[in-house]
């Protein structure tokens, strides 16, 4: 399934310079050159921060609401140290998304990653040892999925989805059907460490999602990534090898979804069987939420990460308000509904400016 309603936007030959002078410029009696009003363009604001704006008036009203829990320090940081581990699986899914595609294997692949770390863990493996297996199976999980999809051609919802059903039913070999518990101190000592008195897995998430920033925006990897997904036969015609980009893709959202199950295993101390599909959704949410707000139209790092932040201040609001799980669930899968219907809509509204 690709998301194809993200287009690159063609840019135009620059007009003449006389004619682009005569057209954007008037002149004064005194014959110097008067530049244009710009009108303020409310629709683009609104566009652009109109998800900002939403999480804002959502802690104002949490806060107003539950003013003895939901503003304190205390829940702010349990906020912030809970979602680490969701935008490092947000920021996997991005990747994909960028060259077109979905990867719906990524919760599976956390889960698997969480079951692999506890059982190597308590074989005695050493920590480097055990976050090694993990990038292992992270990028053979990659692997296979690009191999499915770029080689044998086999749509990327069909490929991931039963590469998640494997997973879902190797989890149930490796484990016995039975829940899975820590046994070393070393390998819970990676998550709960504290620096500034947070939990460094927060640190995790930020050096992440800087460097994924920097590989997106700054490097040629990031622009080809892009041309991959907005029109393949226009990035093949321009010289860029699409099957490579779609193909590093998945590996590297397969990595980033297995380093995520490690955190998990190391912050949890335990891992159940069907440890992994609830991560999926709200990973999309955010990821959709993100391709709205900061950068409209294109799927992007930090919009993802307030993308994450939103849900998280939502689910957390209505927890403390004391809804049940089932609200919860409703609230991601609405927010996930608008996200893509707005991405839609962005996308749509952009081809129209750039036409």
């Amino acid at each position: 399934m690709k998301t194809t309603e993200f287009h690159p936007t063609v840019e135009s030959t620059p007009p003449h310079p006389q004619k682009d002078i005569m057209s954007t410029t008037t002149k004064s009696p005194q014959g110097t050159q008067v530049p244009p009003k710009r009108k303020l363009d409310v629709g683009s604001l609104a566009t652009s921060y109109g998800v900002i704006v939403f999480l804002v008036v959502m802690v104002i009203a949490f806060s107003i609401l539950l003013p003895a829990t939901f503003p304190s320090m205390d829940n702010a940081k349990a906020i912030l140290s809970d979602q680490s581990i969701p935008v490092i699986l947000a920021l996997a899914a991005i990747l994909p998304l960028a060259a077109g595609e979905f990867d719906l294997s990524l919760g599976a692949t956390l889960g698997f990653s969480a079951i692999t770390a506890i059982s190597v863990s308590n074989a005695g493996a050493p920590l480097p040892v055990v976050i090694l297996v993990c990038v292992l199976v992270g990028a053979l999980v990659g692997t296979v999925n690009a191999v499915l999809v770029v080689l044998i051609k086999v749509n990327a919802f069909i490929a991931t989805l039963a590469s998640a059903t494997i997973l879902s039913g190797l989890n149930l070999l490796v484990t016995g059907s039975s829940l899975l518990v820590l046994q070393s101190d070393a390998f819970s000592a990676l998550t709960v460490t504290k620096v500034f008195d947070l939990q460094i897995v927060l640190a995790y998430a930020i050096v992440l999602a800087i460097g994924l920033y920097y590989v997106l925006e700054k490097t040629p990897f990031g622009r080809y990534l892009r041309a991959t997904g907005m029109g393949r036969d226009a990035a093949r015609l321009s010289g860029v090898r699409v099957d490579r980009y779609l193909a590093a893709s998945f590996i590297a959202a397969g990595i980033l979804a297995a380093l995520a199950g490690a955190l998990v295993a190391s912050r949890g101390g335990t891992a159940a069987p069907s440890l992994g599909p609830e991560f999926l959704l709200p990973a999309y949410a955010a990821a959709f939420l993100g391709a709205t707000t900061i950068k409209p139209g294109y799927f992007n790092v930090w919009g993802t990460v307030i993308g994450v932040v939103l849900l998280a201040v939502g689910s957390n609001g209505l927890t403390l308000m004391g809804a049940q799980t089932w609200v919860t669930n409703i609230f991601n899968g609405v927010a996930l509904m608008i996200a893509v219907s707005a991405s839609v809509l962005v996308g749509r509204r952009r081809r129209k400016r750039t036409a």
